[in-house]
């Protein structure tokens, strides 16, 4: 979940950062950082939307020895209260752009820069930016030589050998959402006529390579990849989500095609995003995703590790989903930002806090670090937050508790 409250002066975490996972940490828990950046090339500069731009903030990276040490004050505070974490590595690839180019920390340096893609294929934000909101042009990205690839794949491994020395015990390659991998599979974006283009087998190698980097790097069984599988829609034709504009000519084939691969590696997990979590803006009350049918259940017999579904789930459907097979776990993301102690309202079946989407992105402690926990909510007769039942979640605004 990406929070932009990195330092602007680092893009690394703040003690505020390290507060807010240690909120969210309860023994035996796996949390999984927000979007960390693995280069000055990979890095996005928020200012694309205007929230930031009005709040300020910045996302992190750990390629530096200052970031690394950062994010060891995060591991640590996790750690500390008995859970576990793993640290997300992302290249946002065309998604990026050059504003990173001006930063202090990379002014000056030889630091390849944004924004690079499989293809010079243009991102349209108009038309594929969705419920993201950006509201400016995006520059015609430049196409990866076949030489750089080798490049960028180091730059993942260097990102986790950093994240083992910050004390992460999982590293998560971030291969969805319309970033760099899912750029290289899609043969929408991806228009290439060497090794990574082309057929299936080939617009999978940058991600088989790049697991295998960093399966080299920080072991077996410690490595999990995050997969945005979508499908054709019978009714339409159309595929049922895309991010940034990254779609596919045979999709279905293709998370076929990468989730058969990625079950030959000693993997930790595999995270799959559900193709129904486009309504980013809608209000939770009236938010009717968990009454739309799982899409990715036909991936589950091709990984025979575990798998983890994430996108538009509430506890009601989360239980669901597990208890069918479908899943053996589950991740939340906006309902854990609100709930810091999120696992303990779910087994006691407590209200949950609802999140202020105005506050998700930039800014400081609002929204970030003062979401309070049942107890603090229970004692307090004035309510900054409002509550909602588990139960109701996407029923009607009438159910929804005053506050």
């Amino acid at each position: 979940m990406t929070r932009t409250r990195a330092s602007s002066a680092t893009l690394a975490p703040t003690e505020q950062t390290a507060l807010y996972y240690a909120q969210r940490a309860s023994p035996g828990g796996l949390l999984i950082t927000e979007a960390t950046h693995i280069s000055p090339e990979a890095t996005p500069i928020w200012t694309i939307y205007s929230a930031v731009r009005d709040a300020g903030g910045h996302v992190p990276g750990i390629w530096t020895e200052t970031q690394t040490q950062a994010w060891r004050c995060v591991t640590d505070a996790v750690h500390a209260r008995g859970g576990l974490i793993a640290c997300q590595l992302l290249h946002a690839g065309r998604v990026a752009q050059p504003g990173i180019g001006d930063h202090p920390m990379v002014r000056g340096t030889d630091a390849p820069l944004p924004p690079v893609c499989s293809s010079a294929t243009a991102l349209h934000p108009d038309r594929d930016a969705g419920d993201y909101n950006w509201d400016q042009p995006a520059v015609v990205p430049r196409e990866l030589g076949t030489d750089e690839i080798a490049r960028v794949v180091e730059d993942y491994r260097c990102a986790a050998r950093h994240a083992d020395l910050a004390g992460f015990d999982y590293v998560e390659l971030h291969a969805a959402h319309g970033y760099l991998v899912e750029q290289f599979l899609c043969d929408g974006i991806n228009r290439r006529s060497d090794r990574y283009g082309g057929s299936r087998e080939n617009r999978c190698r940058f991600l088989f390579e790049a697991v295998a980097a960093l399966v080299a790097q920080v072991g077996a069984g410690r490595v999990g990849v995050r997969l945005s599988p979508t499908s054709v829609d019978p009714a339409t034709g159309r595929l049922h989500q895309m991010y940034f504009g990254a779609f596919s000519s045979d999709a279905e084939a293709l998370y076929e095609h990468a989730v058969t691969g990625l079950d030959d590696f000693p993997l930790a997990y595999l995270m799959l995003t559900e193709p129904r979590v486009g309504a980013l803006s809608v209000a939770p009350e009236a938010d009717g995703s968990q009454t739309q049918p799982l899409r990715n259940t036909r991936l589950r017999r091709l990984y025979r590790g575990p798998l983890i579904g994430a996108g538009g789930f509430t506890p009601r459907s989360a239980d669901a989903a597990v208890a069918a097979g479908a899943y053996d776990l589950i991740a939340f993301g906006r309902w854990f930002l609100a709930n810091p102690d999120l696992p303990e309202r779910l087994r006691c079946g407590h209200a949950l806090n609802v999140y202020d989407r105005r506050t998700f992105y930039g800014a400081g402690a609002e929204g970030y670090t003062d979401y309070p926990t049942w107890s603090q909510t229970r004692d307090q007769p004035a309510r900054k937050y409002r509550l909602i039942d588990p139960p109701r979640i996407g029923t009607s605004l009438a159910e929804l508790r005053p506050g």
